[in-house]
């Protein structure tokens, strides 16, 4: 599976960038799936100095996009941008 990853915001407003391929079970790339395609809380406005992340993952001809900020990344996301920021 491919994955696109752009974070931006926060207080210094460095953006960080990672691309590239990762190896998944099929169960765990069906639950991130899942996750992008759940209607998520609405983005809290009143928010300043937080971040943005950009997802885009894609496997095979399926290709899926989302937009979290801080307040309503699922875990499961998080863990898997830990995941992909410690390979480089």
């Amino acid at each position: 599976m491919k994955y696109e990853i752009l974070i931006e915001g926060g207080f210094t407003a460095i953006p960080r960038e990672y691309e590239g391929a990762i190896e998944m079970q099929k169960e765990t790339k069906r639950m991130l799936f899942n996750l992008f395609e759940k209607k998520l809380p609405p983005e809290n406005q009143n928010l300043r100095d937080t971040l943005q992340y950009h997802l885009k993952l894609i496997d095979g001809n399926e290709e899926y996009n989302a937009c979290f900020d801080e307040t309503n990344l699922p875990l499961p996301i998080r863990q898997f941008i830990a995941t992909v920021s410690k390979k480089k």
